[in-house]
C-alpha cells in the first residue's frame, strides 16, 4: 500500500513540475514578444539641412542603443542626434534589443551655411571689377553674383551678372564685371558698386582636372589651346586668362570659352588682348569651370 502511495506521489510531483515549467514559459513568451513588438524608431524618413540637426529616439525599451550612419560624410549621428554634413542621402541605424531600426535621412542644401565658407578677393581693373571666389565647403556649389555700378545718388548705372554652376570643394573661380560705358563705348564715372552673391545646390559634376590648356602669347593676341580628356561631352568650359605687367600686377582679364566640349576633342584659337594692354609681360590661365 505504501509502495502504491509513493508511486502516486511521485507522479503528482512530476506532473506538477511539468505544469509549473509550462506555465512559466507561457507567461514569459508574451512579455518578450510584446517588448520586441513595441521597440520602434520615431521616424522612418527625415530631412535636415547642412549644419542643422534633428533628434531620433527609440521607444519601447530601456536598453542601450547603438547608433550608426551609412555615410558619415553626408550625416553623422551621436546618441540619436543627426547632423547634416553635405547634401545627399544617408541611412541612420539604431541597433537595440536584437533589432536594427533604420531611418532614411535626406540632407538638404543650406545656403546661409554654405555662403559663410565661400571667400572672395576683389581686384579693381581698368576695365572692370574682378572677383575670385574660393569654395571652402566640402561639397560643390552653384554660384551667382550680381554687381551694380552706382553714381553718388545710388542710382544704378549698369548691372552685370556672372555664374559658375559647379564650383568644386577647395576650388576657385573668377568672375568679371565690366565697368559701365556710354553710347560711344566710353567708360562712365561711378561712385561705388554693390555686390550680391548667392549660392545653391548643383546638379553638375566638376571636370576641371580633365581639361588641359595653355597659351602662346604674342604682341597683340595669344593662341589659346585646350584639350578635353574627361571622356564626357561637357556642357560648358571657361578659362580665365590674367594679364600681368612687368611689376607682376594684374592689369587685364580675358574670359575664354574653348569649343572643345565633346569628349576627346581639342581646339586652338586666337584670342585678342584688350586695346589698352597690347603687350603684357606675362599671361596666366586658370580654369573657372568645366561641367
Amino acid at each position: 500500500m505504501k509502495q502504491y502511495e509513493g508511486k502516486i506521489a511521485y507522479a503528482f510531483r512530476k506532473t506538477f513540475v511539468f505544469y509549473l515549467i509550462a506555465t512559466l514559459l507561457f507567461l514569459s513568451v508574451p512579455v518578450q514578444i510584446s517588448e520586441a513588438a513595441t521597440v520602434r524608431l520615431n521616424k522612418k524618413t527625415a530631412s535636415v539641412r547642412v549644419e542643422k540637426s534633428i533628434r531620433l529616439t527609440v521607444s519601447g525599451t530601456k536598453k542601450s542603443v547603438k547608433w550608426s550612419s551609412s555615410d558619415s560624410s553626408v550625416a553623422t549621428v551621436s546618441s540619436g542626434k543627426v547632423t547634416g554634413k553635405k547634401p545627399g542621402k544617408a541611412v541612420i541605424s539604431a541597433k537595440v534589443a536584437g533589432k536594427t531600426l533604420k531611418c532614411s535621412v535626406t540632407v538638404k542644401y543650406n545656403a546661409s551655411a554654405a555662403n559663410k565658407k565661400i571667400t572672395s578677393k576683389t581686384t579693381n581693373l581698368y576695365s572692370g571689377i574682378l572677383i575670385r571666389y574660393t569654395n571652402k565647403n566640402k561639397y560643390p556649389v552653384s554660384l551667382k553674383t550680381t554687381l551694380s555700378f552706382r553714381d553718388t545718388a545710388k542710382t544704378v548705372l549698369s548691372k552685370e551678372e556672372d555664374h559658375n554652376f559647379c564650383l568644386a570643394p577647395g576650388k576657385s573661380t573668377y568672375m568679371y564685371f565690366p565697368k559701365p560705358v556710354n553710347e560711344n563705348n566710353q567708360y562712365i564715372d561711378y561712385a561705388d558698386y554693390k555686390v550680391s552673391m548667392s549660392s545653391s545646390a548643383t546638379r553638375f559634376k566638376d571636370y576641371t582636372e580633365d581639361i588641359t590648356y595653355w597659351c602662346t602669347p604674342g604682341n597683340v593676341n595669344m593662341t589659346a589651346t585646350a584639350y578635353n580628356y574627361s571622356g564626357k561631352n561637357l556642357t560648358a568650359v571657361r578659362v580665365s586668362y590674367l594679364l600681368y605687367d612687368k611689376s607682376g600686377r594684374v592689369i587685364a582679364y580675358i574670359p575664354y570659352y574653348p569649343s572643345c566640349l565633346k569628349k576627346g576633342t581639342h581646339c586652338e584659337e586666337p584670342v585678342n588682348y584688350p586695346v589698352y594692354c597690347s603687350s603684357p609681360a606675362k599671361v596666366k590661365g586658370f580654369i573657372d569651370y568645366a561641367y
